[in-house]
């Protein structure tokens, strides 16, 4: 039975586990109210016609959750359950539209289906790995008694769900990807483009020195033509635009305050006689467990105080930017490495004469330093590291392989209180302090609150955003921020779907912008650390930008289409003149003719030289070797080039690598198709999502 046992503890790992085609499948059973909301009852979504109960989406965010906590060992922020929370919902929304699409192919498996999958020869591989003994041998009679056991009727129930949707899947999947293949011409290339290489000699033709601007005149129609014949290129989305105002929901001083009195009650326990190793268990979540820690692995307030400690010493609070702690020092040990702390004060020597500068005013500051001036001062003062003026050049606790060399070389051979220098790098002239040298690594138990908005704050940054949605929906917008001292913003041009400048990826106030019009006020909704209300600024509709819109812009692009005109009949003359099977050395002799070699590249990747310019790679891949080939046109100018060499394709070798390759193909393929499937799916799917009015 203790094979079973850990297949019910380790259920939602199996589970997950199933995932193999292009969904995470979902936990099949509701349970209970995760966040302790009252309103169960209510709709959180519809999708497809299938109501999503309040409860029921509680549900899966818990086993989300849980599954988070499990992995990391701590609790996920209110940025990172909003992420959960929206992935929950895609893959909701994911599950519905497959089980709609299943349907109307038709698709079904029966329940003899999963009854010859498990009691077939091949079981599921996740089934079998439960069953395999230290040996990694696969034992199948406790896998048939497990099967024929009564008692564990529960969890084959749940198996058997997860089998039946696994199996729905991927047989969805074959009908989505049953016109996907890779051609032998597709596997031929990849394997040319990957393997093959070339050496080519080029000649390149430059038009803005073979042709001055005021050569060519560009007029409007010029340019009308080019727009024309480039419409695709000017197709915009739909875009909006928003101005915002943000209220913050970040811990409070009350907040700190608060925490501050709790690590200090924890405090009191402990020197009352409580074991520290004890109260850390209640903590756990938050805090780091008992582990040995370097010099250079902890915050410098951390730091600081844990290694100035002695073992069984409790130290703390200490506050730094991830809350109030408290520790207790368990054991020491003597590390494989050295660490020091340094400070340093780093003068500029670019040039000869910088560095010349730089090491006697380094001389003539190490002279002070040795007679009793504060070094942190003297790198406020003289330092050019931008962050020596609020550091005083301090670098912390550092060992082997985190500076530059000969910075690391002068530093660790240095003793506490030695001045050294000058110090020359790559970064220019150092003069350094060290100020501390040990190789001890101390264990310690942590106890750890992070200092986090409680309930209240949150309420009351929710209540003053839907407060001023309120007033400004009855006023005006702009007048009432102001009025209320806050900051007005505006984000740049999104499209529909995408991220908001400014805001992040928030589907629900995507969905808010592209509803509604100019001018369009809304609630508040929950943005990262805070709540955002916002005003529809601009609205642009789907459809091609207007040839006034872009004529300017399009304006370079004609004047140097018109001068590559000009510039063919110059390099056809050349390539006239040199013939195939001529030289093009000789056009060295003109200043405006750059001729170079690449030396060998790959055909997949970008020239030597020319970058990535496809019309030049595939003269390259295909055409006749240590010929002057027809001018080529490139996307910079025009080319004349002479294949030196090219590799052969090696049958062998390429027979050996054409299914794999076929497969990487047919595997980008897939991943294309399902997204597009998805999307277009999506489109036409009846979805309505109220998450906004349980969620915040």
């Amino acid at each position: 039975m203790g094979i079973m046992t850990r297949m019910r503890n380790n259920m939602p790992v199996i589970l997950i586990g199933l995932v193999i085609v292009f969904i995470i499948t979902i936990v099949f059973e509701w349970g209970m109210d995760y966040l302790g909301m009252s309103r169960q009852s209510d709709t959180v979504g519809t999708i497809e016609g299938k109501k999503i109960s309040y409860q029921q989406f509680s549900e899966l965010i818990r086993d989300q959750t849980e599954q988070y906590k499990k992995q990391s060992k701590k609790e996920p922020d209110e940025n990172l359950m909003r992420q959960i929370r929206e992935q929950v919902w895609n893959n909701l929304v994911t599950q519905s539209l497959l089980e709609r699409e299943t349907k109307r192919a038709g698709i079904t498996v029966t329940d003899q289906e999963i009854i010859d999958w498990v009691r077939g020869e091949n079981p599921p591989e996740f089934l079998v790995q439960q069953f395999r003994d230290s040996t990694g041998t696969f034992r199948r009679d406790a896998y048939d008694n497990a099967l024929n056991d009564p008692k564990n009727r529960e969890v084959w129930l749940q198996v058997e769900t997860a089998l039946r949707q696994q199996r729905l899947a991927e047989k969805m999947q074959s009908v989505v990807f049953a016109s996907v293949r890779a051609t032998d011409g597709e596997v031929r290339d990849r394997y040319i483009d990957q393997n093959l290489k070339a050496n080519i000699q080029y000649a390149f033709f430059d038009p803005d020195k073979f042709v001055a601007d005021n050569a060519v005149t560009v007029s409007d129609d010029d340019i009308k033509k080019v727009y024309n014949q480039n419409t695709e290129e000017f197709k915009q989305p739909a875009t909006r635009k928003l101005k915002y105002v943000f209220f913050n929901d970040q811990a409070s001083a009350k907040d700190s305050a608060e925490i501050k009195v709790e690590v200090s009650s924890i405090l009191q326990r402990i020197k009352s006689g409580f074991d520290f190793l004890e109260v850390q268990k209640d903590y756990s979540e938050t805090s780091l467990q008992p582990a040995f820690f370097k010099h250079g692995e902890l915050t410098p307030e951390k730091e600081s105080a844990i290694f100035s400690a002695k073992i069984g010493d409790v130290v703390g609070p200490i506050a730094d930017y991830e809350g109030e702690h408290l520790f207790k020092i368990l054991e020491e040990k003597k590390s494989t490495e050295t660490f020091v702390k340094a400070r340093h004060i780093l003068l500029s020597a670019s040039t000869p004469d910088q560095e010349v500068s730089a090491k006697k005013l380094a001389n003539e500051l190490i002279a002070r330093a040795k007679r009793g001036e504060d070094f942190s001062a003297l790198a406020r003062q003289y330092s050019t590291e931008p962050a020596a003026a609020t550091s005083g050049g301090d670098l912390g606790w550092f060992g082997k392989g985190r500076m530059v060399k000969e910075f690391e070389s002068a530093a660790l051979a240095g003793r506490p209180g030695q001045i050294i220098g000058p110090v020359k790098t790559q970064f220019g002239i150092h003069v350094i302090k060290i100020e501390g040298r040990d190789n001890r690594e101390l264990k310690v138990a942590a106890i750890s609150l992070p200092i986090k908005a409680s309930s209240s704050t949150k309420e009351e940054a929710f209540q003053r955003a839907q407060d001023f949605a309120y007033i400004a929906k009855k006023g005006n917008f702009e007048t009432d921020a102001e009025g209320s001292g806050l900051k007005v913003q505006e984000t740049s041009e999104f499209n529909k779907g995408t991220f908001i400048p400014g805001l992040g990826q928030f589907e629900s106030l995507n969905k808010f912008a592209f509803k509604n019009g100019v001018g369009d006020i809304s609630d508040a909704y929950q943005v990262n650390n805070g709540y955002a209300v916002v005003k529809i600024a601009e609205v642009k509709k789907e459809g091609i930008r207007p040839f006034d819109e872009v004529k300017e812009s399009l304006r370079p692009r004609t004047l140097r289409q018109k001068k590559m005109e000009q510039l063919q009949q110059t390099v056809q003359q050349k390539y006239s003149s040199l013939g195939e099977n001529g030289d093009l050395n000789v056009l060295t002799s003109d200043i405006n003719i750059s001729v170079q070699t690449t030396g060998d590249f790959s055909f997949g990747g970008a020239i030597p030289g020319v970058g990535r310019e496809n019309a030049v790679s595939g003269a390259a891949k295909n055409e006749a070797i240590q010929k002057i080939l027809s001018p080529i046109e490139g996307k910079r100018g025009y080319y004349l080039v002479k294949i030196l060499n090219r590799t052969s394709l090696d049958t062998t070798a390429y027979s050996a690598s054409k299914n794999m390759i076929a497969t990487q193909l047919i595997n980008e393929k897939k991943q294309r198709v399902l997204t597009q499937w998805l999307e277009k799916m999506k489109e036409t799917a009846e979805i309505e999502d109220n998450r906004d009015s349980f969620f915040r």
